[in-house]
């Protein structure tokens, strides 16, 4: 009868440490999801809330640097020296920049893949991930962001991306105003998108 009771007892046991350790884990579910919702609200209300005045020029580059260097990652460099060279320097760039293009400024969202070889150093230039310019304050380019970076904009219906990629194969926009087009898209909208989007020469990766 004993033993009997004892099994029982560390049965009990057994059950709760489990019941213990799953609410444990829907503790922590529900935390990283309430962080993900906050972190995302406070992107898009950042972006909202406090708009560059029209025509006003960032007085800070940002810029990503990636390839054989030391230290990859986004740097963010003045204006008046956001150079090939400046920015490579940065990163740790071990090799030689040549000369024709070492002195060539730089405008954010660019992105800067070094690569240094036998025959000299190359460099390629393209623009950042979407992710990447949206965690920076950037905007994507409307004609080169994927679906998948299109649906990290805050608001963004699949529907409404899906358009965006599809009349750009016919057309490439011309203004973000064009949005205006897509069945569904009123003003209020392609104010917001905007916020995260534009015309951008950079449009090659």
């Amino acid at each position: 009868m004993g033993r009997n009771l004892s099994l029982f007892t560390g049965n009990e046991n057994q059950i709760a440490t489990f019941v213990m350790e799953k609410d444990h884990r829907k503790i922590g579910a529900a935390i990283l999801l309430v962080s993900t919702a906050l972190f995302v609200f406070s992107l898009a209300r950042s972006r909202t809330s406090v708009p560059h005045p029209e025509g006003a020029v960032p007085s800070a580059v940002m810029v990503e640097v990636k390839g054989d260097i030391s230290k990859p990652g986004i740097y963010t460099l003045e204006r008046a020296t956001a150079t090939v060279a400046t920015a490579a320097a940065m990163a740790g760039c071990s090799c030689v920049i040549p000369a024709d293009i070492a002195l060539r400024q730089l405008i954010s969202g660019q992105s800067l893949d070094i690569v240094c070889g036998g025959d000299g150093t190359a460099i390629r230039f393209g623009r950042m991930p979407g992710a990447a310019l949206l965690a920076c304050g950037l905007k994507m380019d409307l004609n080169s962001a994927s679906l998948d970076e299109l649906l990290l904009i805050p608001h963004m219906r699949p529907e409404i991306a899906a358009s965006i990629v599809e009349r750009r194969g016919v057309k490439a926009w011309e203004q973000v105003d064009d949005l205006i087009e897509i069945h569904g898209v009123g003003p209020k909208t392609v104010q917001r998108l905007q916020d995260c989007l534009e015309i951008s020469h950079l449009n090659r990766r």
